[in-house]
């Protein structure tokens, strides 16, 4: 069975998304990776699931202070009726939406694939929704005074409506790789 998702970063405006097929049966942990390659985040932060007040993350990740269960033990298919909070970087605390939003009856699906979507990531550490929407506003401001400094911590001018299907795809083909 594969499951098409609906992948929304929460507060984002435009709304940033991706739509990917995946296989039902991967891991919460294996979803993770995927939703890092297809959004366009680098994995440097911390992650988890909530899915009905039950949190789930990588058991390296939990301690005394935070107890997880373990996404490395929970399938996708197991929650094809609920509804999936996603939070990566606790610091900035980015929050996805996940929906299931058809399912497809046929074999195995030998890697995800990202059929679609709409808005660039943001960049890792730039300080949430709230900071993201303050670097937007700088960035479109081409007379702002902090607006040079942030392309070049940034890397590059940054370009909202820059979505490309293919370099999701790419991202995912290398996780797959990666992951046997």
């Amino acid at each position: 069975m594969i499951f098409e998702i609906l992948i929304k970063l929460k507060g984002s405006n435009p709304q940033i998304w991706r739509q990917v097929q995946v296989d039902a049966s991967i891991s919460l942990d294996k979803l993770h990776h995927i939703i890092q390659a297809s959004m366009g985040w680098t994995n440097s932060h911390l992650h988890s699931f909530s899915i009905d007040d039950i949190e789930y993350s990588h058991p390296d990740f939990s301690d005394a202070d935070f107890l997880f269960a373990d996404s490395t033990k929970y399938k996708l298919k197991d929650f094809a009726e609920e509804r999936i909070l996603y939070v990566y970087d606790y610091g900035d605390y980015w929050e996805h939406e996940i929906e299931i939003i058809r399912k497809i009856d046929t074999p195995i699906l030998l890697k995800a694939v990202c059929i679609d979507g709409q808005g660039k990531c943001p960049p890792e550490d730039v300080g949430g929704i709230y900071g993201f929407d303050e670097f937007l506003k700088i960035m479109a401001d081409k007379n702002h005074p902090e607006r040079d400094s942030y392309i070049e911590w940034c890397g590059e001018e940054f370009d909202l409506n820059d979505f490309s299907a293919v370099e999701a795809n790419s991202n995912l083909l290398r996780i797959s790789l990666l992951s046997g």
